[in-house]
């Protein structure tokens, strides 16, 4: 949203994106940079969460003054107060504000920074000359850390290389170390260290710890950023997210209509991936495309550590000699108002198909991180493609509750291949005609995770669980905690019964089950 129209038709050389939770500090910030500005001809960029109300009230209101008080004497660009509608954290802000920025220079505003006066032509005269129209970053001192880019400073021409300002997979911790290793990797900095931009951080005793400090530095976000920053660099900061990330785009594979190829929707490992995998090797299926979407159907993001999960599953697979295909899919991009989470995950679902078939392959896998298939599974399937079925479907064996216990006589089923140029209409039913198996032909692990805890997340990011036909609720408090053989009727769906009668474990079945499974299965007598 934009309060106030141009001023200048020309593009100001510098843009402050600025982001803040901080409503007190907003209108601070904004008048000590523009009283130390000799120039006084910058644009003001500010970022408010979706939902803060105060500090998009503050910030407008610091925007509007700002660009008046230098009315007097220039004639600023316009200032423009933005709503971060992705998550809540320092990056996602930033990031927002800095997409709204036109200027030739952004400069990432903080709280807690403090600019030398005169700060725009100290900075216009660094050396090279005209190097604000080049790609560079430019690193100044902070005061505090000679060794972080604390303070992002990088011409437009940098950021239209990424498309962001800091990589949007960090939450706040160890975003400034990537934005720096990757520019000295670069060779883009111009050292400015004689320019103090002083950081009054807290742990330099500059000003008092608060709310926001301990939530910003938890050690939850330390370890994600860490993981997150090693599990990069160790791959050379590939330039995999945003709006300029590099689609995977291999080539065909060939023989493509003779080969089977496992496609497997999955946000992260949360029982049993690899040896889901592994069964399907087994059943000789040599080819898996790893389709990650960025955030559960809940809108909640994927942790960073859950998102490297999947790539850790793709590196073990392509070490055991199979071909692996990875791609992240950002959700965001194919949410509308008022979708449902199951038409969201139905768009992505057909994103993903489609870029499965473009890798060439003609018959394709349906297969989701829970579903551990009977052997010879693959032998059936093969049998109706042969017949000249364009989608397969088979019953299923669910496992329910912690410890997890199998439901007999399930009704509902599993679309498990499709062939080349088929869609789907909803999740992963298609809409052409499935012929179903008459016999199950998997284990579902649907309604057992690592514990309760992570069974209860699972069902509340469901795609169903804004459906109205669907009680979550009622059976998360009801029935999830008295799962127990013997328990009729253990579905949540209400128009009626799916899940017939909850059973023991027969003879053999426990044994069979691989070993990432077997904690989270009673425990033979």
């Amino acid at each position: 949203m934009q309060f106030l129209c141009w001023m200048s038709s020309a593009t100001p050389t510098f843009s402050l994106a600025y982001t803040s939770v901080r409503p007190a500090c907003i209108p601070e910030v904004v008048t000590l940079w523009d009283e130390r500005s000799a120039l006084k001809s910058h644009q003001w960029i500010i970022s408010v969460d979706e939902g803060d109300a105060a500090s998009l009230s503050v910030a407008k209101s610091a925007v509007s003054d700002s660009i008046l008080s230098r009315l007097r004497h220039h004639d600023p660009p316009p200032g423009e107060v933005v709503v971060n509608k992705g998550s809540k954290d320092c990056t996602a802000g930033w990031n927002c504000a800095a997409a709204a920025a036109i200027g030739k220079i952004i400069i990432a505003v903080a709280d807690d920074f403090r600019p030398p006066r005169n700060w725009d032509s100290l900075l216009l005269a660094l050396e090279p000359k005209g190097w604000e129209d080049g790609e560079y970053v430019v690193k100044v001192a902070d005061g505090y850390n000679p060794d972080i880019f604390t303070l992002a400073i990088l011409t437009r021409k940098r950021y239209d290389r990424f498309g962001y300002l800091w990589y949007p997979r960090y939450r706040s911790l160890f975003n400034d170390t990537e934005f720096g290793t990757v520019a000295q990797r670069d060779g883009v900095v111009i050292d400015a260290q004689h320019l103090l931009f002083e950081h009054l951080h807290p742990d330099c005793g500059k000003r008092q710890r608060d709310v926001v400090d301990l939530v910003h530095a938890s050690q939850e976000r330390w370890k994600a950023g860490e993981m997150l920053y090693n599990f990069r660099k160790a791959r050379n900061f590939p330039l995999d997210d945003g709006p300029k990330a590099v689609v995977e785009a291999p080539e065909p594979c060939k023989q493509a209509n003779d080969r089977y190829a496992a496609y497997m929707q999955v946000v992260k490992d949360d029982l049993c991936l690899l040896d889901v995998c592994h069964r399907l090797a087994e059943e000789g299926v040599k080819d898996f495309c790893l389709c990650q979407p960025d955030m559960y159907w809940s809108g909640e993001p994927v942790e960073p550590q859950d998102m490297a999960q999947i790539e850790a599953v793709a590196a073990q697979l392509r070490q055991e000699g199979h071909v692996v295909h990875h791609q992240v899919f950002h959700v965001e991009h194919y949410k509308m108002p008022g979708d449902t989470r199951i038409a969201v995950e139905t768009r992505v679902r057909n994103a993903s198909l489609e870029w499965v078939q473009k890798l060439g392959y003609a018959h394709i896998l349906v297969v989701d991180g829970d579903e551990l298939w009977l052997k010879g599974t693959l032998s059936v399937i093969k049998d109706y493609v042969d017949q000249g079925h364009k989608a397969v479907s088979c019953h299923m064996m669910p496992v329910i509750g912690v410890p997890g216990y199998p439901v007999d006589f399930a009704s509902d089923v599993a679309v498990v291949y499709v062939a080349a140029g088929v869609t789907f209409k909803a999740c992963r039913s298609p809409y052409v005609r499935q012929t179903i198996i008459p016999r199950p032909l998997m284990y579902h692990f649907t309604g057992t995770r690592k514990g309760m805890e992570e069974t209860v997340k699972k069902h509340r990011r469901s795609g169903h669980y804004d459906d109205p036909q669907y009680e979550f609720e009622k059976w998360i408090s009801e029935k999830l905690p008295n799962i127990a053989p013997g328990m009729e009727h253990p579905h949540m769906f209400k128009p009626y019964s799916i899940w017939k009668v909850v059973r023991e474990w027969r003879p053999g079945e426990l044994e069979a089950m691989p070993p990432s499974v077997r904690p989270y299965l009673p425990q033979p007598k």
